[in-house]
């Protein structure tokens, strides 16, 4: 048997295989141990076996594997190894260079190596409502809502995982790192498309932990997302209201999962004034706008109502009788003023440009720090009211998640 028969067999396997797989060696149809251990020493093939890795059917790492194990473990053609063609073989076949990416797996590459964007790319989607966005903080995945599957514009257009990544310098800045398989299964027009939102300094980038720690090392992330925190403290914080006897804080409560939570609650993509004042739009729909006045009036246990009405006659605002019914009711050396109420009322303020001005859009990357402030500083006033709701001897039974007791883990990615 000649040796470049062997050899071509396991690059095509390789080339024609859906993921770029290896060949297992109980699957050759010219399987020959002397040639194949020929083919080792030169460095044209090399061998992946359940010893080393979970899933030998996939390259997803560069490894060092020394010749004499990859030897012994093709020595017999039931074992449970499968053979890779080298870069070194791989420098003869012909590229399909209209696939960027699928030419960097023709070529050996390694299957997870990861692929950072300029994150505009994600616009593409987010404003598409033929795409649905599955965001979990440090990763998510794009696919086609089922009703456009058939449509021929989008060519299947999924893209498994990305993560959030983050370019090293003066300011927070945010980028999308995306596996090369993932990229490889796309078609020829939208890989030249993610091409061209390719950032030119690879090295800058640095992926989520959490997305390496869950895709790559395959441990569970038990940091949560400060956002999918936010709406479950509201939930337990309603939940204390009706402990207590009185109506709900919040009108309306949200589920985590992608599909319940409010459109446009999210970190900001790109860094513009437009898609910062959106999200403050969203934001105070959530917080403030949600809040009820009718929690305020009712007497109850160790709780005393006020009035809807000002000295004028008026109708008090939410924030404001939440910061005369807190003051009545909350003994504390916290200054609730700066606590609750300042952030709150910082979301509203925020919201109140956009709304009573007309606004220029503008590029900012500081956008991405003054969200994250925002956030946190909502997040630690929206936390320190259940903290104060759960003083109360009513409310000893409602169960509170662990990781928003002990606040340990809660993450703005």
């Amino acid at each position: 048997m000649k040796k470049e028969t062997v050899l071509n067999e396991i690059i095509k396997y390789y080339i024609k295989s859906h993921d770029f797989n290896g060949l297992p060696v109980y699957n050759m149809k010219s399987y020959d141990y002397n040639i194949l251990c020929e083919l080792i020493d030169e460095g044209l093939i090399e061998v992946l076996s359940e010893k080393e890795v979970i899933n030998p059917h996939i390259k997803g790492f560069d490894f060092t594997i020394p010749v004499d194990r990859q030897k012994e473990n093709i020595s017999k053609d039931t074992n449970y190894s499968v053979l890779y063609p080298t870069r070194k073989a791989l420098e003869s076949v012909p590229l399909d260079y209209t696939k960027p990416y699928s030419v960097l797996m023709q070529k050996g590459e390694k299957q997870f190596k990861i692929i950072y964007f300029n994150i505009e790319i994600l616009e593409r989607y987010v404003n598409n409502p033929k795409f649905v966005i599955m965001d979990n903080g440090y990763r998510g995945n794009i696919c086609v809502k089922d009703e456009y599957i058939d449509d021929k514009t989008i060519e299947d257009e999924y893209i498994k995982n990305y993560g959030m990544a983050y370019i090293d310098g003066k300011h927070l800045e945010r980028a999308v790192g995306v596996f090369v398989c993932d990229l490889a299964k796309l078609s020829s027009q939208k890989q030249m498309l993610w091409k061209g939102f390719e950032l030119t300094n690879q090295r800058k980038c640095k992926i989520n932990a959490g997305f390496v720690d869950n895709l790559i090392k395959g441990k569970w992330v038990m940091e949560t997302w400060i956002f999918h925190d936010l709406l479950e403290e509201i939930k337990v914080i309603n939940e204390q209201c009706e402990h207590m006897g009185i109506p709900k804080l919040f009108n309306k409560t949200f589920g985590t999962h992608y599909s319940e939570m409010p459109e446009g609650f999210r970190n900001i993509l790109l860094p513009t004034l437009k898609n910062y004042y959106d999200f403050v739009l969203v934001f105070e729909k959530i917080i403030v706008h949600n809040i009820s006045y009718k929690t305020f009036q009712k007497d109850t246990l160790h709780i005393q109502g006020i009035d809807r009405k000002d000295e004028l006659g008026k109708d008090k605002g939410s924030l404001v009788m939440l910061e005369e019914w807190l003051g009545k009711n909350i003994r504390t050396q916290e200054n609730i003023t700066d606590l609750i109420i300042k952030p709150l009322k910082t979301i509203r303020n925020i919201r109140q440009k956009p709304a009573h001005e007309l606004t220029s859009n503008q590029y900012d990357v500081t956008l991405y720090q003054k969200q994250f402030d925002l956030m946190n500083d909502t997040y630690t006033a929206i936390r320190a009211i259940r903290l104060f709701f759960a003083n109360h001897p009513l409310t000893k039974d409602v169960k509170v998640p662990e990781h928003l007791v002990s606040g340990k883990g809660i993450v703005n990615y």
